[in-house]
């Protein structure tokens, strides 16, 4: 009889300790802090609102070949801001077994490359950068309510950018 009960009491602490462990775990997720966003998936917002503005400012120059318009007006929006892949060290430690009872062990180290310029300042060697996809476009010229007019500016700008002409309106202002 007593070895039953010791049985149901390590039965009954186990229990225990499995739901404080859950507990914590469900309370974790209220303390917990926010992830970081791994940089080689992000590209700085600034260089993206500069992409933004050289692809408006082309499609301008494009427009005003095709209508002969000074200021037709051309919207882009943009899908995200890129993505940058950055340079990085990988050092590996192996350990080989030693005796009886040891077991090897692999750990793996990776740190990002780093330049230094002139001042001081460290920037990641950068590998590769993909600019951000394009969402959509409005071209608006005085001249689009001619049929004809408006689709060479959808060509264009579908052809220019690679999009298809769902992402593109092309529509007819003062």
């Amino acid at each position: 009889m007593a070895t039953f009960l010791r049985k149901e009491r390590a039965v009954t602490l186990v229990a225990i300790v499995g739901v404080c462990g859950i507990l914590l775990i469900y309370l974790s997720s209220f303390f917990g802090g926010t992830e970081a966003v791994p940089e080689e998936e992000t590209a700085s917002s600034s260089g993206s609102l500069a992409y933004k503005e050289e692809l408006e400012a082309d499609l301008r120059r494009v427009v005003t070949a095709i209508t002969g318009e000074t200021t037709p007006t051309v919207v882009v929006t943009l899908e995200n801001n890129g993505r940058n892949l950055y340079a990085s060290d990988e050092r590996y430690t192996v350990e080989q077994p030693g005796g009886e009872g040891e077991t090897s062990r692999e750990e793996r180290e990776t740190a990002h490359i780093l330049l230094e310029d002139a001042q001081g300042n460290q920037s990641a060697l950068t590998i590769t950068q993909t600019q951000p996809e394009v969402q959509g476009v409005v071209v608006v010229s005085q001249f689009a309510g001619n049929a004809a007019i408006r689709e060479k500016l959808l060509e264009a700008v579908c052809t220019a950018l690679h999009v298809s002409s769902a992402k593109v309106c092309v529509t007819a202002g003062g």
